[in-house]
């Protein structure tokens, strides 16, 4: 019988922390590795970033994949190809108020049925999360996911819909925005009349409002997500008909403006400026004026665009636009001038801006940070698995995510933090 020597018997407790060691860089995803990647802790700080969390969504992943993955202020929302729709806690962990669940938990998991149904960008508000799904539109409730109501659409959706305030804005495949109360199960309330296209605009005392869903003549398909103005909701058609809706005291106001070119990509709103690309290859922006929009000034891109790229993307940072040029490459201009600030050859997909980089995923599929400054790649990380990109607006923070379900973020790597309880903020 084999005896063990007292230097083998020492060796185990090193051993087991080792294994351990390593384990704790495993994900908790079926099969995938991180070491070398993204989202190896080492790798992140390499380039100045954080791994602040990582999640496993729970599906079907030998036979599903995640589809697409929206992210909001607060939560960030994924599909899957099962039917389920899931919700994880994002945001800045050094804000996190106490009592609320951290940036990283997985909050719930829907499913909604009808697996490999067409997905459509989720509408992600403080009060309610809307999934277009299949031939419905659903609303779920953001800290649980129970289902809030469902609503059968009459023709498919031709985008995803858009919750703001009390209303939600659905727009539909048969050139129409289908206009739906985001708490069917209140009385009438005080509020504008819904603003169409082919009636005069109301104004005058405020009213008790019918809460039956009615559709918008939008003057052309939309086939990007609507966004927030204002308190209402803008939208452009593929032929260019940009459309913005309103309230206005006891009135709904709606603004149009011709772009006379099909929209690159969807737009861009701060506060009451808007930003919006064109497939020929213009940068414009809007204001919001007594009279309607007011165009603020038009740039030319250098774009290259072929039927089958990506549409041009925008990001905003501080007084900084990002395009995307396609083959053209990407490029930064001045959000007050429209100058040119610079541009840089490469072609990729914008992800996030954090801290003095922007990130996107670029045609070696790679993830590479551009400076700010000048628009010089800096900083490179291996996505390994993490190959389905995600544009985050939201907030500064890297969102990876894998085919397979696993998420991660990504965020500036910050050697010192005041303490939580001084810089609370309050969900929207």
């Amino acid at each position: 019988m084999n005896r063990l020597t007292n230097r083998q018997i020492s060796l185990r407790p090193a051993l087991l922390l080792l294994l351990l060691a390593a384990a704790a860089r495993l994900p908790l995803a079926r099969g995938e590795c991180l070491s070398g990647t993204a989202a190896d802790t080492f790798e992140a700080e390499r380039v100045g970033l954080s791994r602040e969390w990582i999640v496993q969504l729970p599906f079907e992943s030998t036979g599903y994949r995640l589809g697409r993955v929206d992210v909001g202020r607060w939560t960030a929302v994924a599909q899957s190809g099962d039917g389920k729709v899931h919700a994880v806690r994002v945001g800045d962990p050094a804000l996190a108020r106490p009592g609320t669940p951290r940036p990283g938990t997985l909050l719930w998991s829907t499913s909604l049925g009808v697996p490999l149904a067409p997905q459509q960008a989720a509408g992600i508000d403080g009060r309610l999360v809307v999934v277009t799904h299949d031939m419905q539109v659903v609303g779920l409730q953001p800290r649980t996911g129970s289902v809030f109501w469902r609503r059968r659409l009459p023709v498919p959706p031709s985008a995803g819909g858009l919750p703001v305030g009390n209303w939600v804005y659905v727009p539909l495949r048969n050139a129409t925005v289908l206009r739906l109360p985001a708490n069917p199960y209140r009385q009438s309330f005080s509020e504008p009349q819904a603003a169409r296209s082919d009636e005069p605009q109301e104004s005058g005392v405020g009213r008790l409002v019918n809460l039956d869903p009615i559709e918008i003549n939008s003057h052309g398909l939309i086939e990007q997500q609507p966004a927030p103005y204002a308190g209402g909701a803008i939208w452009c058609t593929r032929n260019g008909h940009l459309t913005a809706i309103e309230p206005v005291e006891d009135a709904w106001a709606r603004h149009e403006f011709e772009l006379k070119q099909q929209p690159g990509g969807p737009v861009l709103v701060r506060d009451q400026t808007i930003f919006a690309t064109t497939e020929t290859g213009e940068l414009i922006r809007f204001e919001d004026a007594p009279g309607g929009l007011r165009l603020g000034w038009r740039r030319l891109l250098e774009t290259s665009l072929h039927p089958n790229e990506p549409r041009p993307q925008l990001l905003l940072t501080g007084e900084t636009l990002i395009v995307s040029l396609g083959e053209a490459g990407i490029a930064a201009h001045a959000a007050d001038t429209g100058q040119r600030l610079w541009k840089s050859p490469l072609e990729g997909k914008l992800l996030a801006v954090v801290g003095s980089r922007v990130w996107c995923y670029d045609r070696q599929n790679m993830l590479t940070g551009l400076r700010l400054t000048d628009g010089e790649p800096e900083a490179f990380l291996n996505p390994g698995p993490f190959t389905l990109p995600v544009t985050n607006r939201a907030s500064e923070r890297l969102i990876l995510a894998s085919p397979r379900g696993l998420l991660a973020a990504l965020g500036p790597r910050v050697v010192s933090r005041p303490p939580a309880n001084d810089r609370q903020e309050s969900e929207d």
